[in-house]
């Protein structure tokens, strides 16, 4: 699966900082927003945060996948943001998280949205996919990378 068609330059956050996921989730969301990626992105952010306190999304290794079924989107959307100093994802304050890839994907398309969280898991797992996504210089890179 190609992931990168999923994602636009814009979409892609190198050196954020943030103060915590709720702030982060905000400028995403607004810069989704702003180039009229999502529709109603209040719920969207909504939808996001309320995922998030059922359960964290952070998966270890200092990443986080926050993701929402919802029917803001027509097809899956895909940030990236790769944060300045890690924040912490969950309860656990040593779960924190550098690498965050967020998503959206269109409720009535739940096959869609478990072969990105799958192609996703399995690339992140490897540990030079995930060094050169904390090295990375430009938006475009990202992207690339992705497509491989």
């Amino acid at each position: 699966m190609n992931l990168a068609e999923y994602m636009k330059e814009e979409l892609v956050f190198l050196n954020v900082k943030a103060d915590n996921k709720t702030d982060l989730f905000k400028h995403i969301v607004d810069c989704m927003a702003e180039k009229k990626l999502i529709e109603k992105p209040a719920a969207f952010l909504d939808e996001l945060i309320q995922r998030e306190s059922k359960a964290s999304t952070f998966i270890g290794r200092g990443i986080a996948l926050p993701h929402t079924r919802t029917l803001c989107v027509n097809r899956p959307i895909i940030a990236f943001a790769r944060l300045k100093f890690p924040i912490s994802f969950s309860q656990n304050p040593n779960d924190t998280v550098q690498l965050v890839f967020l998503m959206g994907t269109p409720k009535g398309d739940p096959n869609t949205y478990l072969k990105i969280l799958a192609d996703l898991c399995t690339q992140l797992r490897n540990n030079e996919f995930r060094d050169e996504l904390l090295q990375v210089g430009e938006q475009r890179q990202v992207l690339k990378l992705l497509s491989n």
